[in-house]
């Protein structure tokens, strides 16, 4: 059969062709591109969810085993849980439930060493069934010094050895957050009649699943720490009240991830602008001097006379102020059951008019209220002293001023201290009646500043009180009038010229402080003899050489100092004592070289060949190099890079027997870090960030050593300003 011309051989493979000669898309590869579409998302969003959530159900583990990090703790049921606790012979308290033990979403499990204190609390998020272990977090003693720190200064101080105190018990403090758990870790001491219950805070980040220690509290007071809160804020108090003098630490929080505490203080103004003759400065000055209701009283109206003017901060200093003030007011309404005492609590709460009185309709007490003022004479002088500030004219308060110094010295030596205040005829009869005829006014004299000098300083004994200031001096042609000095002004030597210095800090025994707490100029003079023998000038924090004191005065709320020095040209120069410092540029700085991480990973994949002592190092590093990067908003990439251009040190300032760790940026940080040279940056040994000045105009000049009672405080430069903070 013959084939036909309309038919040819190769007809049905030109259907098959397009005209452009190309092959058409099949149904095959269309299925192909979306199969494989599909898959990709898969493997996009399951590695997503691994990295969210690595240890839920996930087929890429299966596939590539390797993704699954080293660092991570398996998801386990309470008998694996309970099971791995038993072969390292570890014994736990009743673990904590959060929110409740019925919808649980969290577990704290406390870790007991032989005595029974807690030394780790393991932290679990519940995964269906299971519980995952996200943290664990060490659990240091605190030490016997800041367990009696609010016993220092009072009838029950107690000689303490600097030991640890271990925490016993935790439990989660109820009413702070629905949000967030917060923990309570307590301890309990006795000291003679006196119960000291101490322990530490605890807030629970739910993003991060870590505990971060938020607070070191101790109280004297056997009653369960206070929340406080209302619509605006919450507050946590603490009370360190000894005796009849209140004391309360208040601190608010700030919620921020994770969420902190921040003390309260009536030692920092809440406007950058100086009222000096305001009521809320006046309010301020007298809160310093623990004379709470009159500040009680005149922050009020301070409130009212500032109106829209008026700071949250302020605001939580008149609370502040009001938790002490309702106490001693509380007590001066108290039936007591002698008037010794009700004196008493009225000198407390700065009725001096009301103490007077009730002194004078008592004669034969006059002998034991001067036992009494003796042996409570700081508080009770810093109190005159301050509210005489504010009200100078005030017989009252004057008379009980002259009565202390009758006290600590003499009833003569009383007697002048008051005529040198502005005082009325009236006032000195009035000390003379309710001294029994004892002090003499006779012979009132006009007032002589070096009169005032000499009682005052008769009062402090030794060298006095003050052990270092922290000021600015400033080189002036003109002494200028008005000075409290010790003799007839010398003539500088070529070389030397006149420096005021205005002190910013003053550090006593019991820490650092603002001068307003109560030291007048006379009152400096008195107790500061070794003080002044001491002080250096710095340009910086090198030291330039020493300075010679010859007067003081005041001014409102300021105390400037009259010394020559050496003349050094340009800004205000840094005036302390030199020895109390620890300086940045003198520490034992060296360069870190880039963490090798893979110990870390190879020790934890089971490999025997791993040096401990490199993998417990390592790990560290990890930590460092992990909280370096959350803190300067560096990628892992990038901190990296960083690492090898810091200098490092280390130094326990906060007493928590773990060293802090201190990086400084070195001078070739490479430029696309935008980071500058110098900058420092302190976390402590859990990665928290202690301090840093990283993109800020101030720097960090040096720290004093941590003391058995308070941490290391930070010495900081501000252009030609200096301060001091705490860590």
């Amino acid at each position: 059969m013959g084939l036909s011309k309309s038919n040819p051989p190769n007809a049905q493979v030109k259907l098959l062709v397009s005209p452009t000669g190309r092959m058409p898309w099949s149904w095959i590869s269309w299925f192909t591109i979306a199969g494989g579409s599909v898959l990709l998302v898969a493997v996009i969003l399951s590695g997503a969810k691994l990295i969210v959530d690595p240890y839920s159900p996930n087929w890429l583990k299966q596939v590539f085993p390797s993704l699954t990090t080293s660092f991570e703790a398996p998801p386990q049921t309470i008998d694996e849980i309970q099971a791995e606790l038993r072969s390292q012979n570890l014994t736990t308290a009743s673990p904590l439930a959060w929110p409740n033990p019925t919808k649980p979403t969290a577990w704290f499990y406390p870790l007991l060493d032989d005595d029974q204190a807690i030394r780790e609390l393991w932290v679990y998020r519940v995964r269906g069934q299971q519980l995952q272990r996200m943290d664990q977090v060490t659990i240091r003693p605190m030490r016997e010094s800041f367990v009696t720190t609010p016993l220092v200064g009072t009838a029950a101080q107690v000689t303490s050895i600097d030991s640890d105190a271990n925490v016993s018990s935790v439990s989660l403090i109820p009413g702070v957050s629905t949000t967030v758990p917060w923990l309570l870790l307590e301890g309990q001491r006795r000291y003679g009649n006196t119960v000291m219950r101490y322990g530490q805070i605890l807030s629970y980040q739910t993003s991060a699943h870590r505990l971060h220690q938020v607070l070191k509290w101790s109280s004297p007071v056997e009653q369960p720490l206070q929340w406080y809160r209302d619509q605006t804020a919450s507050l946590f108090v603490i009370d360190q009240t000894v005796g009849l003098r209140p004391n309360f630490l208040v601190h608010q929080l700030v919620p921020n991830d994770p969420p902190q505490l921040k003390e309260l203080s009536v030692y920092r103004s809440a406007y950058d602008t100086e009222l000096e003759t305001s009521l809320y400065t006046k309010a301020l000055q007298l809160a310093q001097g623990a004379v709470w209701s009159h500040s009680l009283q005149m922050m009020e109206s301070a409130k009212v006379a500032l109106a829209e003017r008026w700071l949250p901060e302020a605001e939580f200093q008149l609370r502040l102020i009001r938790f002490h003030a309702l106490q001693t007011k509380a007590q001066t309404e108290q039936t007591w059951s002698n008037q010794q005492q009700h004196i008493w609590t009225y000198l407390i709460d700065g009725q001096w008019e009301d103490a007077l009185a009730r002194l004078e309709s008592h004669p034969e007490i006059y002998q034991s209220i001067l036992n009494h003022l003796e042996k409570d004479f700081e508080p009770l002088w810093r109190q005159v002293t301050i509210h005489l500030q504010v009200h100078p004219k005030d017989s009252a308060a004057q008379i009980w001023g002259a009565l202390l110094v009758t006290a600590r010295q003499t009833s003569e030596a009383g007697a002048d201290w008051l005529k040198e205040r502005p005082h009325t005829q009236k006032t000195l009869e009035r000390l003379q009646a309710v001294g029994q005829s004892q002090i003499s006014v006779a012979d009132v004299l006009p007032p002589q500043a070096p009169k005032a000098t000499v009682a005052v300083e008769e009062v402090s004994a030794g060298t006095g009180r003050y052990l270092s200031l922290v000021g600015e001096a400033t080189a002036v042609a003109a002494v200028g009038d008005g000075w409290l000095r010790s003799q007839t002004l010398p003539t500088p030597v070529p070389g030397q010229t006149w420096y005021h210095i205005q002190i910013h800090q003053l550090q006593d025994p019991s820490g650092w402080q603002t001068p307003l707490r109560g030291t007048t100029a006379a009152n400096f003079w008195a107790e500061s003899l070794s003080l002044r023998r001491q002080l250096q000038l710095f340009k910086g924090n090198q030291p330039i050489g020493s300075l010679a004191i010859h007067g003081v005065k005041e001014n409102g709320t300021q105390l400037t100092l009259l010394g020559i020095g050496p003349k050094v040209e340009g800004l205000p120069l840094l005036t302390t004592v030199g020895n109390d410092w620890q300086w940045m540029a003198l520490l034992p700085w060296r360069w870190l070289p880039t963490p090798n991480l893979s110990t870390t990973i190879s020790s934890s994949n089971g490999s025997d060949n791993v040096n401990h002592q490199e993998v417990a190092q390592s790990s560290s590093e990890a930590l460092m190099l992990e909280a370096l990067g959350n803190h300067l908003a560096l990628t892992p990439e990038q901190t990296m890079q960083l690492f090898s251009h810091l200098l490092y040190a280390s130094r326990d300032l906060v007493g928590d027997s773990a060293e802090e760790h201190l990086f400084s940026i070195g001078n070739d940080v490479p430029q696309e870090l935008n980071l500058t040279s110098g900058k420092t940056l302190i976390l402590s040994s859990t990665g928290d960030l202690l301090y840093s000045d990283v993109n800020q105009t101030q720097s960090l000049l040096g720290f004093t050593s941590k003391s058995p009672n308070q941490s290391a405080v930070l010495l900081i430069q501000d252009a030609s300003r200096y301060q001091l903070i705490g860590l």
